[in-house]
C-alpha cells in the first residue's frame, strides 16, 4: 500500500543553490516527492498516513557523498587491506546516516559486485562502487598490503566493475599506496613501534615522513636536520637514527610509489573508454599526475583536493588551474574540525571555499574518524566563506551530477525527485533528527530505524 507523508511546515533548502524556501510542506507519496506547497494546517490533511511537524526546522536533500571507505563488504582501501568486520561497515553507514547522508560512493576499490548487492541489502543508504582494479593499481595494492585481496576481488577487474554497474574508477592512488594520510595512520607507525617498540600518532608520522621525503615524495629531498628534529618530536631521538628513520620510511612508502602514480593515467584511460569518470588522490605528490589528465577528455573527479599535505598557496593555484580544465574539484571534510590527527584545521578548507573553488563535498575516511559534512557547512557557513545554500548543493545536487549514476533523481528537493529527506536544526546542521530514504524513514528523533 502506496503511503502519503507530509513534512509540515519547515523551511527548504533544496540542493539547487538558491534561497531557502519558508514555511513549505513536502508532500510525499511512496517513494517520490509529489508536491511542494505553503504550509498548511495538519487539519488539512485528513487523507495522508503522517505528519511530521517541521516547524522551525530545516529540510535538505539527502546528502550524497562521492568519497567514503569502509562503506561496503570487501577490502578495505585501494591497498586491499583486510576487510572490516560485517557488524563494523554496518555501523559506518548508520554513523552516515545519522549524519544526513543517503548515498555514498564507496571508493576502496576492490569490492565486487556481489559485496556490493550484499551490502546494499543489508543496509537503508545507497551504496554505489567505485573500481580501482586495474593492472597497476592492484600491482600498488599488492607490494603495500593485499591481505585482504581474494581470488574473487583480483579477478575483478574494473570493466567488470563498470559492465555490473559500478558508477566510476577510483580511488586511484591513494594516501596507502602513494604515501599519504593511509600511510601515516597505518604504515610507518606499526613499523615504526616493531624497529623501536614506540608508538607514534599520525600526525608524527607524517612529519617524520616529509622530512625523509618531502611532501611531494622523492628519495632526493632527505632532510637530516629535519629528521632529527621529528624523531625528537616524536620520541624517538636515541631510539633510531636519522639513517634508520629514513630507511623505514623510504621502505614503506617508496617501493609502490612509481606503480600507484602509472596507475593514475592507466586508470583514466580505462575510465574515459567505459565513459565513467575518474576519482583520483588529489594530494602534493600526485598533482602533476592529476594535472595531466585533467588535460584530457575523461570526467575528472579530483578528490580531498584540500589535502593536509598542499601548502595552502599551492592548493589553491592547482584547484583553479583543475577547475579551468573542467575538472570536479572536491574537498573532503577529513578529521579537521574533531579528532585532527591527521589535518591541522580548517585554514585550506575554509579557503578553497572563499575562493570559490570547491564543487563537491565527501567525507573521506580520515583513519574512521572524519567529521560529518553538515558541520563541515555550519561551521564554513558561520565563519562567512560560502553561503549555506551553495554548500547544500555541494553535498547534494553536485555531486549527483558529477558521477552520472551515482544518484539518479536525488541530491535535490523537488516534485518527482526520490525522497530521500534530511530533517535538522538550523542552529545546529549536525543536529539531524529525521531521515528518509526513499519516502521510508530511516532516521527518527536522532536514532536509526531501519537497518
Amino acid at each position: 500500500m502506496t503511503r502519503t507523508v507530509v513534512l509540515n511546515g519547515g523551511d527548504l533548502v533544496d540542493g539547487r543553490g538558491g534561497e531557502p524556501q519558508r514555511d513549505v510542506d513536502i508532500i510525499v507519496v511512496g517513494d517520490t516527492v509529489r508536491e511542494i506547497t505553503p504550509t498548511r494546517s495538519a487539519e488539512a490533511y485528513v487523507a495522508v498516513d503522517e505528519i511530521v511537524d517541521c516547524a522551525g526546522r530545516l529540510v535538505l536533500p539527502g546528502l550524497v557523498n562521492n568519497h567514503t571507505h569502509g562503506t561496503a563488504f570487501g577490502p578495505l582501501f585501494p591497498s586491499g587491506q583486510v576487510g572490516l568486520p560485517r557488524e563494523q561497515v554496518l555501523a559506518n553507514l548508520d554513523r552516515h546516516l545519522l549524519e544526513g547522508t543517503t548515498t555514498v560512493l564507496c571508493v576502496d576499490g576492490f569490492v565486487t559486485a556481489a559485496d556490493l548487492a550484499g551490502t546494499d541489502e543489508a543496509h537503508p543508504v545507497n551504496v554505489r562502487l567505485a573500481s580501482c582494479n586495474t593492472p597497476a593499481c592492484l600491482a600498488a595494492a599488492t607490494i603495500v598490503d593485499g591481505g585482504g585481496l581474494t581470488e574473487a576481488n583480483r579477478r575483478f577487474t574494473a570493466g567488470q566493475a563498470v559492465d555490473a554497474g559500478a558508477v566510476a574508477l577510483g580511488e586511484i592512488g591513494a594516501g596507502h599506496t602513494l604515501g599519504g594520510g593511509g600511510a601515516c595512520y597505518r604504515y610507518i607507525p606499526v613499523e615504526i613501534e616493531r624497529r623501536s617498540g614506540v608508538t607514534i600518532t599520525p600526525r608524527q608520522a607524517s612529519g617524520l615522513r616529509d622530512a625523509v621525503l618531502g611532501r611531494h615524495i622523492s628519495a632526493s629531498a632527505f632532510d637530516r636536520d629535519g629528521v632529527d628534529r621529528a624523531l625528537a618530536d616524536a620520541g624517538l631521538a636515541g631510539r633510531l637514527s636519522a639513517e634508520e628513520a629514513r630507511e623505514i620510511v623510504s621502505a614503506v612508502v617508496l617501493p609502490a610509489f612509481d606503480v600507484a602514480l602509472r596507475g593514475l593515467t592507466e586508470a583514466a584511460d580505462q575510465a574515459r573508454e567505459a565513459g565513467v569518470p575518474v576519482v583520483v588522490h588529489n594530494a602534493a605528490a600526485s598533482m602533476t599526475q592529476v594535472a595531466a589528465i585533467a588535460r584530457t577528455d575523461v570526467p575528472l573527479v579530483a578528490g580531498h583536493s584540500n589535502h593536509s599535505s598542499f601548502g595552502l598557496r599551492e592548493a589553491l593555484d592547482h584547484a583553479e588551474r583543475l577547475k579551468e580544465l573542467g575538472a570536479v574539484v572536491d574537498v573532503s571534510t577529513l578529521d579537521t574540525f574533531g579528532a585532527r590527527r591527521l589535518t591541522a584545521g580548517p585554514e585550506l578548507l575554509y579557503a578553497m571555499f572563499s575562493a570559490g573553488l570547491v564543487d563537491t563535498i565527501s567525507t573521506d575516511y580520515a583513519g574512521g574518524h572524519h567529521d560529518p559534512v553538515l558541520l563541515a557547512i555550519d561551521r564554513a557557513v558561520r565563519a562567512g566563506v560560502v553561503t549555506l545554500p551553495a554548500a547544500v548543493a555541494m553535498a547534494t545536487a553536485n555531486a549527483a551530477d558529477a558521477i552520472p549514476g551515482l544518484a539518479p533523481r536525488r541530491g535535490r528537493v523537488v516534485p518527482g525527485a526520490i525522497a530521500d529527506l534530511v530533517v535538522t536544526d538550523p542552529a545546529e546542521l549536525r543536529d539531524v533528527g529525521t531521515v528518509m530514504v526513499g519516502g521510508r524513514f530511516a532516521v527518527r528523533d536522532g536514532r536509526c530505524v531501519a537497518r
